[in-house]
């Protein structure tokens, strides 16, 4: 890892530094494969590199990978959880799990609807937290 890098480099919490070297150089789905946030999942663009603590997947040429995000996001790991200190799962064990694809063009048109839902959500959370920070000075400026 370089602090001067240009590619991202994913933990469980996102983008946790930078390298001058991507360990994959297309988009992927990120999967937490150790720890409290184990079965979490993230999508991660372009070229890129992951710590030890997550597994990335990509898919084949029929199908959509934002589709099959969306559909991981709602996935339930917790039956394929072992360890009593520290959580873990293995693709072995969940990577037979069957997940509905309908065809390529539906996929696609899930997709855009989840995407645009998701992008909304993100654009009212920004909003939200912008209007708490208003908030605050405006009530540190009323009792001055």
């Amino acid at each position: 890892m370089d602090k001067n890098g240009i590619y991202p480099v994913y933990g469980a919490t996102g983008v946790i530094a930078f390298t001058e070297n991507s360990q994959i150089n297309e988009d992927a789905i990120l999967i937490i494969k150790d720890g409290s946030g184990v079965g979490k999942v993230q999508y991660a663009s372009d070229k890129f590199s992951v710590i030890g603590t997550l597994n990335y997947l990509t898919v084949k040429p029929d199908v959509n990978l934002k589709y099959i995000f969306f559909c991981l996001k709602f996935f339930n790991f917790e039956k394929y959880k072992v360890g009593s200190g520290i959580p873990h799962i293995y693709f072995k064990d969940y990577g037979e799990s069957l997940i509905f694809c309908p065809s390529l063009d539906e996929q696609g048109n899930i997709e855009k609807l989840l995407s645009s839902l998701d992008e909304k959500i993100n654009i009212e959370k920004t909003l939200l937290k912008k209007y708490e920070i208003q908030k605050k000075n405006l009530l540190q400026n009323l009792f001055i």
